[in-house]
């Protein structure tokens, strides 16, 4: 339910600020001077970011089928994906919102609408045009990295430290059970010192064949 206001809300505020920002038009309003305004450009942008694909005939067409596919995919792992994984959740609902509201400016205009300039020295790579949509595709993307990465219980950086720190459990385990019976008194204590040391040494064999299962996972 959250989700799904989420992504109806960021469709609605990319809708309605392309809505006003051609209606008015906006005409080179600074927000940050020298790095972000808002103005109005003539015309659609067809292509990609940085006007990627613009000349080709089939880019409409080729570019709305992508988006389509994508969302379906997105959508279909969303579904999947645990309850508790809620940063990553949000994360793909982002990047679909951003999705779908340049697929309808594909659809309904031929094109995207884009009205926010982005203006980083002289580094052409950072001087572009976008727009809300854009931003939450940005935006998403981060997110769905960061969660793969350090938020989820599960992510990588995460479960790489668990299976360090469990590793580092048992062999304190073990150590602990072989300086416990270092010096036996007896037969009983004997007995009951082999059964430590064969406990010990199952404890390590738990802890090699893990780390070797990790190296393998890697």
């Amino acid at each position: 339910m959250v989700l799904g206001i989420v992504f109806l809300l960021l469709l609605f505020a990319d809708q309605v600020s392309k809505a006003v920002a051609y209606a008015i038009p906006l005409r080179e309003v600074t927000i940050i001077p020298g790095l972000l305004q808002l103005n109005y450009l003539p015309g659609l942008n067809t292509g990609m970011a940085w006007g990627w694909l613009k000349d080709w005939d089939f880019a409409q067409p080729f570019l709305i089928i992508v988006t389509c596919v994508a969302l379906i995919v997105m959508l279909v792992v969303l579904l999947k994906l645990q309850r508790h994984k809620r940063f990553l959740r949000y994360s793909l609902v982002v990047i679909m919102a951003g999705a779908a509201g340049n697929l309808v400016d594909r659809i309904v205009d031929g094109g995207v609408r884009d009205f926010i300039d982005i203006s980083v020295g002289d580094i052409s790579f950072l001087n572009f045009n976008c727009n809300v949509a854009d931003v939450a595709v940005t935006v998403g993307a981060v997110m769905l990295i960061l969660a793969l990465l350090f938020v989820d219980r599960d992510s990588l950086v995460r479960s790489l430290l668990h299976n360090r720190r469990e590793k580092a459990e048992v062999l304190d385990a073990a150590a602990k059970l072989e300086d416990s019976t270092a010096v036996p008194d007896n037969d009983i204590g004997s007995s009951q010192t082999r059964a430590a040391e064969e406990g010990a040494a199952a404890l390590e064999r738990e802890a090699r064949a893990k780390e070797e299962n990790d190296e393998r996972g890697g």
